[in-house]
């Protein structure tokens, strides 16, 4: 019988923990980007939205 060195035993439940892990990792990268890409382009319409109003008014106050 041998024995093996605490070194070089593995957890088996240690494995599928990381990969785990990994998967977690990527899933919650990948929601932060889609979530700050609806802020930006929101940011953005919300911005144009706001030129285009004062476009109008300013258009008004010029042709009165």
């Amino acid at each position: 019988m041998t024995d093996t060195p605490a070194s070089e035993k593995v957890d088996s439940t240690q494995q599928p923990a990381q990969t785990v892990h990994r998967n977690a990792s990527w899933g919650a990268i990948i929601s932060i980007t889609i979530i700050l890409a609806m802020v930006i382009v929101g940011a953005f319409y919300s911005w144009g939205q706001r030129i285009a109003e004062q476009k109008v008014v300013q258009a008004q106050i010029q042709g009165n």
